[in-house]
């Protein structure tokens, strides 16, 4: 009776080699296919930010935006000019979020940038004077680890680009490179539309006293 269970052992481990080798195989494919799926979107979203077409459609809602902000200050008359500065810089990179359609985790960043500085409010009213040794101790924490170059370069990279900080080196690369296409879009929109400015003011003219 003993006896003949060995060969019933012995045949369920053979058949479970294959089985797991299989899902191996079937593991490293889908990889593959995953990895081939995020270049083709990446390569796809590179084009797209060289297109004249998207570039016409973010300076259009780019000027729309900035009139709106315009109208706000002038209606705040008590406005510092730091501020408005300030405001329409995240204009711009809300409006280049918008544009991204929410498809990239910089631009989903950017988009809900707004509900984490008015819940940041809330949250500063109820912090206690224990945050400022909490933070100390974890900067000088900080301070003592050293990085290795690379991962140091990497996480400078993730706090540059928006929403970036806790991925993976092959996510963080892709969004950084569709987020820094994206940017030199929006320098060239801004360009443009500085050059329509400065074609459209009129002539200074010089008049006797």
């Amino acid at each position: 009776m003993v006896d003949s269970l060995f060969p019933h052992i012995e045949t369920t481990g053979n058949n479970a080699s294959p089985e797991s080798s299989r899902k191996k195989r079937r593991i490293s494919e889908t990889a593959k296919e995953a990895e081939t799926e995020a270049r083709r979107i990446n390569e796809e979203s590179l084009k797209r930010w060289r297109r004249n077409r998207v570039q016409q459609i973010y300076a259009f809602k780019l000027v729309e935006a900035l009139r709106r902000v315009r109208q706000r200050s002038n209606d705040d008359a008590g406005k510092v000019n730091g501020s408005s500065a300030r405001e329409i810089r995240e204009t711009a990179d809300r409006v280049l979020a918008a544009s991204a359609r929410g498809t990239t985790r910089w631009s989903r960043a950017i988009l809900v940038s707004r509900v984490r500085e008015r819940l940041k409010k809330h949250r500063k009213a109820k912090s206690t004077g224990n945050f400022k040794s909490r933070k100390a101790t974890t900067e000088t924490t900080t301070k003592r680890i050293r990085l290795p170059a690379i991962e140091r370069k990497l996480k400078i990279l993730g706090r540059l680009v928006p929403g970036c900080r806790k991925v993976s080196v092959t996510n963080l690369l892709d969004e950084a490179t569709d987020y820094i296409a994206a940017l030199e879009m929006q320098v060239r929109a801004m360009e443009a539309l500085a050059g329509l400015l400065a074609a459209a003011a009129p002539p200074m003219t010089l008049t006797r006293l």
